[in-house]
């Protein structure tokens, strides 16, 4: 959850840093008025790997112009974010089994 939580914050950085607004990356995505604010206030998740995720991110980091270094970093945090994903899915799979191992 929390690498998630970096991931969005990374995003919101870039965004601001390509002097953005909420709105304008809304826009270029095609995305519902308020979807991408409502991502970033944690009001929304982001889609997650089976509904598009890597090409979501893929899209921000053209719409708000990312450098080579920024891409890296989101890279990194999505990464960091997908292993989260995978840990918290694995987890439950144990628990389902009474707590045997996968």
């Amino acid at each position: 959850m929390a690498d998630r939580q970096a991931l969005v914050h990374l995003l919101r950085r870039v965004r601001e840093a390509h002097g953005l607004s909420q709105a304008d990356v809304e826009v270029c995505m095609g995305l519902a008025p308020d979807t991408y604010r409502h991502i970033e206030r944690g009001r929304r998740l982001l889609p997650d790997l089976w509904h598009g995720l890597v090409e979501w991110v893929r899209q921000f980091e053209a719409c708000v112009g990312a450098t080579t270094d920024e891409r890296k970093a989101i890279l990194e945090a999505l990464s960091r974010a997908i292993i989260d994903r995978l840990a918290e899915l694995l987890d439950d799979l144990r628990q389902a089994n009474g707590g045997a191992s996968c």
